[in-house]
């Protein structure tokens, strides 16, 4: 008799640090019991960044409409949980452990990687829920992606940038070509940022898919204090900028809206409103304590850092400011460091205690190009309880570099910081 694990002990036997490309293996599961039965709508969610932002807003407006929403994101900051949400509110162990004895026996002698369980975990979970749609975040890229096997009636594209080379391409095109495959023949799909790559126009054209860009076939005009949008006959004046710091967060909240009109879902002004109101989540540029201030972020790439440093910029402290930070190997810091080291006037970096972490003195050489003050530790606590022994209470703290970052510096702190 096979002992019965609790849900540590499942992550525990999964290989979580195996990125393992495909639809073979999670097609063939689809199509066993128990998840022929599975036939709510899909909206897949894809692009470098904003992913996380974007399920959060399509969901917030589906509930909206007193709609049930089931939403899928990768990877976690602190708990498994948080990735298998219904209505906002996070999966339970016994929930999860029951998908993932459901998904053993289904899957036989297949063997699945560690985001492919999770997926077809979610998936169970929200139609055991019975949700009246499911938002899905794609993993890596798309068109290898576990998510892609899924039908969908709709997608967004949030953005492309570099990110995840080694396994998407060295240049926008490339990856781009690897987003698009999440489109669907004659489903709406929508780009989220400017300059939309030719290969997300082209692959549009090829399945009859109507896209939708930003600021063409929807606009928004943001101003000091609130923004404009505009698509076909939806039109909002003087909305309040999304509770998510960043006007940036108000494209990702827009592709949602955009997505959510095209496929025949009506919002009024006061929806509209509520849905801003209530966006909500943990590590995008979210203020945790003052005096001194410190900002979560999971910023780690070249497009999201940028991003950062153009709030840090635009919201400045009459102290200093110092950067908690360590990052993974593969994410080519030295493309984008510069773009946030004005900003920086302390690095404390410290070696992440994960196999893909960027070395400890490689990390240290980079930033040292930058001519940044620098303090390094082989400790995640070490590093962010000197910052704030350094800091005075006008300084502030930016802790960054990815979802692991945060899970480090704050492991059993969760509180602190997701407030789901």
């Amino acid at each position: 008799m096979t002992a019965v694990k609790n849900l540590n002990q499942w992550l525990d036997s999964l290989n979580q640090h195996k990125i393992d490309l495909g639809l073979t293996r999670i097609t063939r599961v689809l199509s066993r019991v128990p998840f022929t039965n599975i036939k709510q709508p899909i909206i897949t969610v894809g692009g470098t960044n904003g992913k996380g932002s974007t399920v959060t807003a399509t969901s917030i407006l589906l509930r909206q409409k007193n709609l049930r929403v089931g939403s899928f994101t990768s990877p976690h900051i602190f708990r498994y949980n948080e990735r298998i949400q219904i209505n906002g509110q996070a999966a339970t162990d016994a929930e999860i452990v029951l998908a993932f004895e459901a998904i053993d026996q289904a899957r036989g002698d297949i063997e699945l990687s560690y985001f492919e369980y999770a997926l077809l975990a979610a998936v169970l979970i929200f139609s055991q829920h019975q949700v009246d749609y499911m938002v899905l975040e794609v993993g890596l890229g798309g068109r290898l992606d576990a998510v892609n096997a899924l039908p969908s009636v709709a997608a967004i594209i949030t953005s492309v940038d570099l990110d995840h080379c080694h396994w998407l391409g060295e240049d926008i095109e490339t990856i781009a070509a690897e987003k698009a495959a999440i489109m669907r023949p004659g489903c709406p799909v929508v780009y989220g940022d400017a300059n939309c790559p030719q290969a997300i126009t082209q692959r549009a054209v090829q399945e009859q898919a109507d896209l939708m860009q930003w600021q063409h076939q929807y606009k928004t005009n943001i101003h000091n204090d609130c923004f404009d949008y505009c698509f076909k006959e939806y039109q909002f004046t003087g909305l309040n900028k999304p509770a998510l710091p960043g006007d940036f967060q108000v494209q990702n909240f827009s592709a949602a809206l955009t997505t959510l009109l095209s496929l025949g879902i009506e919002f009024s002004r006061h929806e509209v409103d509520s849905a801003l109101k209530m966006m909500r989540l943990p590590g995008r540029i979210q203020v945790i304590q003052d005096n001194p201030q410190v900002i979560v972020d999971v910023a780690h790439n070249r497009q999201s850092v940028k991003a950062l440093a153009a709030w840090l910029k635009a919201n400045p402290t009459s102290g200093q400011t110092r950067a908690v930070f360590s990052v993974l190997k593969d994410k080519q810091v030295e493309k984008w460091l510069h773009s946030i080291a004005p900003e920086i006037d302390h690095w404390f970096i410290f070696q992440m205690d994960l196999e893909r972490a960027i070395e400890l003195d490689s990390l240290k050489m980079k930033i040292a190009d930058e001519n940044g003050l620098l303090s390094t530790f082989y400790s995640a606590t070490d590093a962010y309880e000197k910052a704030l022994n350094s800091s005075a209470q006008n300084d502030r703290i930016i802790v960054f570099g990815s979802f692991h970052v945060l899970d480090e510096v704050f492991s059993g702190q969760s509180k602190v910081i997701n407030n789901l």
